[in-house]
């Protein structure tokens, strides 16, 4: 009996370590040439760099301008030791390492030899090392063989061992792979600045195939969204020798820390590349597709992911949206259910101009599954744009302090006061008005809590199931377009303006004209949202002007049931943990620059100066309040158009 009960345990024990496997990779640094616009050209509107007055900025070689092309120093992955046979990435991972996956219990052994001419280490976030595995160089106390992790020298190479314990593991509630990063870190801003930056999943068991492929997903995607500041990288003095052809000019300008040469060097990127021109992010009509995203740099790496056309769970909430800051990971599920050709880009509006878009494309890849849900109600909404002066504060007080916001040396000064040419705080703006039917004869009355929106748009609410139509008219003086967060729809409906090989007549809707969008409430929130999720509609014709321009307002997609006959929120219908709020409130937060606007200038002239002012005031969220307790407050961040 003792003997089959330890013939027993044995089995088990050698059971547990053979599904606890070692996987190995062997990884070289070596330094190359990288292309961050290899087209040549803006592919969202499909001009060329030098035709672009925002790409040129960026991409164009000159005498004192680098261009496109970068030297830098990016991990490879090989077939052995030998370093000989390197084993081809997706096209889509740019100038990021490979993806180093592995399951739960799992040791990782990554061989690494350095090409390059400096040294570098790799050090992982999101898994259980050693001293001697730790591959970071600052004074930890260690020393001899616990130092050669810190910095390999160049043509040296090393070996790290981690380990994906069940503490650093997915739980239950979290995806089944986790997003991590592996970079190098002896001086972890310049070389990650240099190229070194690469994604590390760790799984739940079983999520593994025997190629080390996600069994659990159709597609896995790895993005990060990154300011790549070259002008941090160990390379910059060789990239100025090598691209600018005068040097001695170039350098002066380096060496005086020249504002517009910096920029330059500022690469606004997905995975390497912009202006859409990261390649072959390819998806299937109903085939579930897990996306892998991280930001890392600086303090203006604060990105807004935004997935056209669909929406996405992000730790169990549904969004269009992931916010993204240094050193973040997010995990988040896609079902793609409309074929096309789609927009992924950051929404800060300077990232937006700077190139960080690019595109993926939900092919049917044989299905017939249709995108179409039970069948609700339709919506209908009568909404459009118009031009008029705005006052952002009519009762001319500052509320904080009771004293006129003219009140000399106030902070509200600078912002409000006219003397000396200035603005002060009325400005042209274009609006969404809304009315009660296509004659566009009668505004629809502000009733309730709808009174306090200000100069958002009229709120438009529906729940899962229904079809949102929106009879648009555009009676502003430039063209305009409603695009919509949150929602499915054809490209024919999108309200966006970009080259995605299709005729979009809602695209941009011209001066005295009208058009009919069609939206989809397919996907709702989840069962661990609240009742309702708010989400932006916005023109996108050119979607920063247009924004800043005062063209926005929000969108409120419910739970069935949720709504009543008015289009409003019920308020006794009892949710799990508590009562749906009796007050509910849309604020939106915006930093607005009179740069940005389309009609700045009209009342600039009519105000006889050529100062612009800067009106401090786009991230949407919305607050419910219930009378008897605030414990019932939420609030739920969708998107931001930050400057």
């Amino acid at each position: 009996m003792k003997f089959v009960l330890c013939a027993f345990l044995t089995a088990v024990i050698a059971l547990q370590r053979a599904e606890c496997l070692k996987r190995t990779y062997y990884i070289a640094i070596r330094e190359e040439n990288w292309n961050y616009a290899p087209s040549g050209r803006n592919l969202i509107n499909n001009r060329s760099i030098e035709q672009d007055e925002h790409a040129s900025d960026f991409l164009t070689k000159g005498p004192t301008r680098i261009g496109s092309v970068y030297k830098k120093a990016l991990y490879r992955q090989y077939t052995d030791d030998s370093y000989s046979t390197e084993i081809p990435k997706p096209a889509w991972l740019g100038f990021l390492g490979p993806i180093i996956r592995a399951e739960v219990g799992d040791v990782i052994e990554v061989h690494m030899k350095n090409f390059a001419s400096i040294p570098y280490s790799l050090h992982p976030h999101g898994v259980f090392y050693e001293k001697n595995s730790e591959g970071a160089l600052y004074p930890d106390g260690t020393t001899g063989s616990k130092k050669s992790d810190d910095a390999v020298d160049p043509g040296k190479s090393y070996t790290y061992t981690w380990q994906v314990k069940p503490e650093y593991a997915p739980t239950e509630a979290d995806a089944n792979c986790l997003t991590w990063i592996y970079h190098s870190h002896g001086d972890a801003p310049k070389d990650i600045s240099s190229g070194l930056i690469g994604a590390l999943l760790t799984c739940k068991k079983g999520t593994l195939d025997s190629k080390q492929k996600r069994s659990d997903v159709d597609e896995d995607f790895i993005l990060m969204f990154s300011v790549v500041d070259e002008n941090l990288s160990w390379y910059l003095e060789e990239n100025i020798k090598m691209f600018c052809s005068d040097q001695d000019a170039t350098n002066q300008l380096k060496n005086n820390a020249d504002e517009e040469f910096r920029e330059s060097n500022l690469m606004h990127s997905i995975n390497g590349y912009v202006y859409g021109n990261l390649p072959e992010l390819k998806v299937c009509v109903g085939r579930s597709v897990s996306w892998h995203l991280f930001g890392i740099g600086n303090e203006v790496d604060i990105h807004s992911a935004y997935f056209h056309g669909h929406t996405l769970l992000d730790r169990m909430h549904r969004t269009d949206v992931l916010s993204l800051f240094p050193a973040t990971f997010v995990t988040a599920t896609m079902i793609p259910k409309t074929k096309g050709k789609w927009l992924l880009s950051c929404q800060v509006n300077d990232h937006v101009q700077a190139g960080m878009q690019s595109f993926y494309e939900v092919s049917a890849c044989g299905s017939t599954a249709s995108a179409t849900e039970a069948p609700g109600k339709e919506r209908r909404f009568y909404i459009a744009a118009e031009e008029m002066v705005w006052d952002y504060a009519p009762s001319g007080m500052n509320y904080m302090t009771n004293k006129p916001l003219t009140e000399p040396d106030s902070d509200s000064e600078s912002y409000f006061s006219r003397d000396g040419g200035y603005l002060g705080g009325k400005y042209l703006k274009a609006r969404y008005i809304s009315y009660t039917d296509d004659t566009f004869t009668t505004k629809t009355h502000l009733a309730g809590s709808d009174v306090h929106l200000g100069i958002l748009g009229p709120v438009i609410r529906a729940e899962t199931g229904d079809v949102i139509i929106v009879t648009f008219f555009n009676s502003a003086t430039r063209d305009y377009s409603i695009q919509p967060h949150g929602l499915h729809y054809e490209k024919a409906y999108e309200g966006a303006k970009y080259q995605d090989g299709t005729q979009k007549a809602g695209a941009s809707v011209a001066p005295g004209k009208k058009f009919t969008y069609r939206w989809k409430v397919i996907e709702g929130p989840s069962s661990a949202d609240p009742p309702c999720l708010s989400y932006l509609y916005y023109s996108a014709v050119d979607p920063v002007r247009d924004t800043n321009s005062g063209l926005f307002g929000p969108i409120q997609v419910c739970r069935k049931g949720v709504l009543d006959g008015s289009g409003h929120q019920v308020t006794n219908i009892q949710r799990p943990i508590q009562q749906i709020s009796s007050k509910k409130f849309i604020y939106i937060y915006i930093y607005t620059p009179t740069s940005r606007f389309f009609r700045v200038d009209c009342l600039k002239n009519a105000v006889n100066t050529a100062v612009c002012r800067q009106v401090k005031f786009i991230c949407l969220f919305s607050i419910s309040l219930n009378r008897k307790s605030y414990t019932d407050m939420h609030s739920t961040l969708r998107i931001a158009f930050n400057s």
